[in-house]
Parts: C-alpha cells; sequence; structure tokens
C-alpha cells in the first residue's frame, strides 16, 4: 500500500491537482463571459431607458412623423437586443453553473485523495514512531543487562 518514502497515488492527486486547476480556467472564463452578456445587456436596457425619457419629453413638443417613426424602429430593435441578449445571459448562466459543477466535482475528487494520503502518511509516521521506540526500548533493555 505504502512505497518506501511517499503517496503510492501521488501520480494521481498530481493529475487530479491538474484537472482542477483547468476546471478553475474555464469556469473563470464561463463567469467573465456571463458578467459581460449580463453588462451588455444592462447598457441596452439603459438605452432603451434613456430613448423613453427622451420620447417622453418629446411628446409634449410637436413631433413629425418621421422622428415618430425614428423612436418606433428604434425601440422595436431595442426591444429584440434586449430580448436576444436576455438570452445570451440566460444560456451564459447556464453554462457558468454546469462549469462551477464541474469545478466542484474536481475539487471534491483531489480533496479525497489528499485526505488519503495525509491518512497513509500519519499511518506510516505512527508506524515509524512506534518502531524507534521498539529500538530504544530493545538497547535500553540490552544496556539495563551489561
Amino acid at each position: 500500500m505504502m512505497q518506501k518514502q511517499g503517496f503510492q497515488l501521488q501520480q494521481v492527486l498530481n493529475y487530479r491537482k491538474e484537472i482542477e486547476k483547468v476546471r478553475k480556467v474555464e469556469f473563470a472564463t464561463a463567469k467573465r463571459e456571463f458578467e459581460s452578456a449580463a453588462e451588455l445587456l444592462e447598457r441596452h436596457e439603459a438605452e432603451a431607458d434613456r430613448a423613453r425619457v427622451e420620447y417622453n419629453n418629446k411628446q409634449s413638443v410637436v413631433v413629425n412623423a418621421g422622428e415618430l417613426q425614428m423612436y418606433a424602429d428604434f425601440f422595436r430593435r431595442k426591444a429584440g437586443d434586449i430580448q436576444s441578449q436576455r438570452l445570451e445571459v440566460d444560456t451564459r448562466g447556464v453554462e457558468m453553473t454546469e462549469r462551477r459543477e464541474v469545478l466542484m466535482d474536481a475539487a471534491k475528487d483531489k480533496k479525497a485523495l489528499e485526505l488519503l494520503k495525509e491518512k497513509q502518511m500519519a499511518v506510516l509516521r505512527r508506524e515509524r514512531a512506534e518502531k524507534e521506540r521498539a529500538f530504544l526500548e530493545e538497547l535500553a533493555i540490552q544496556r539495563a543487562f551489561r
């Protein structure tokens, strides 16, 4: 179960550590993409809100048909942009959640091996201490007989 001085599954542990690093990078990328998509959605919504305020302020003043059409086109396009971006945010949110779960699984796998290593190393230290104690007791007995 134990090699001379090490943990028999060290290569597996090293591999799991590398997998966890990769999963962290993937999660960070997914999180950045989600945050970027959410920021773009906020910008679209803010632009639409500003245009609504501007439109409402201009309603008190006589507005020509061309301007009304321009606002209508803008609102229609902005509504489509917002709807599309909400779908993008939802998609990125789901992807980020999935990446988080994959990262958590990788971390659990690594942690399980680290705990096993700690337990095995504790057993090894205990065995060494017992052997050393037995050796010192044997020396003491031999000295006592001399």
